[in-house]
């Protein structure tokens, strides 16, 4: 039964569509699966307090709510699975490789393509609903704002894409991506998310990329051959 994205809810202009669907949450029951998506976002949010900019109607901007059945200690399955389902969706646009990026970006050759914030609604120890929220470059060209280098599906191919085929698509490998955890568990999603993790395994003067763990802390060997976890404030994966 398909239901991530069927229950969508657009709006022209919004502040944040994580912050919407948190203040649709909080007024009342919100059915599993539900999309709120905008075509442009006055407070964009990012990771750690980052903005996420982007040019009016170019882009998907949207945020999920999840009630996936999870245990807490392996919280982090949320943020793979739902890089796997972006991942997915970008490299069944472009020719491009397509990685994931600790601990929330989708990269296309390096250049990044695509942003996830989740966010977690806690009560007493047990999870009530996920916040996934996703940005990702479909058609602006022009990023003069940002210091790294971005890039969306339209420049990678050269054409405009339908914004509401990329929502669809989303939806699609989200929904898949979930079933697969909820039927495998988290050994399978940790599989397939470390298969495309960038830099996995290269060896750079300071430091080789090994892991990701259930919390999502970064495990490094150190250039002393010694292995080093670091969680998302403690590092900056540039």
């Amino acid at each position: 039964m398909i239901f991530v994205g069927k229950n969508r809810i657009h709006y022209q202009v919004v502040d944040s569509t994580n912050e919407e669907l948190k203040r649709l949450f909080s007024e009342g029951e919100t059915e599993e699966g539900t999309l709120v998506t905008a075509g442009f976002q006055e407070g964009g949010k990012g990771q750690m307090g980052a903005g996420w900019l982007s040019d009016p109607d170019q882009n998907f901007l949207g945020t999920y709510f999840l009630k996936p059945n999870i245990q807490l200690e392996e919280v982090f399955a949320l943020n793979m699975l739902v890089s796997l389902a972006v991942r997915e969706t970008v490299a069944e646009f472009v020719k491009g490789k397509v990685e994931i990026k600790w601990p929330n970006d989708i990269v296309v050759n390096g250049k990044k393509i695509s942003g996830i914030l989740i966010e977690n609604k806690l009560f007493k120890g047990e999870l009530l609903g996920v916040f996934a929220g996703i940005g990702l470059n479909v058609n602006q060209v022009s990023f003069p704002e940002l210091k790294r280098t971005c890039t969306s599906l339209g420049l990678e191919i050269g054409a405009d894409i339908d914004l509401e085929v990329v929502t669809s698509r989303l939806s699609f490998h989200l929904q898949q991506f979930l079933s697969l955890f909820e039927t495998k568990g988290f050994a399978s999603i940790s599989y397939l998310y470390h298969q495309e993790l960038y830099q996995k395994g290269e060896e750079t003067r300071y430091f080789t990329l090994q892991a990701v763990d259930k919390l999502g802390d970064l495990q490094l060997y150190n250039q002393f051959g010694k292995l080093e976890s670091f969680g998302l404030k403690e590092i900056e994966f540039l």
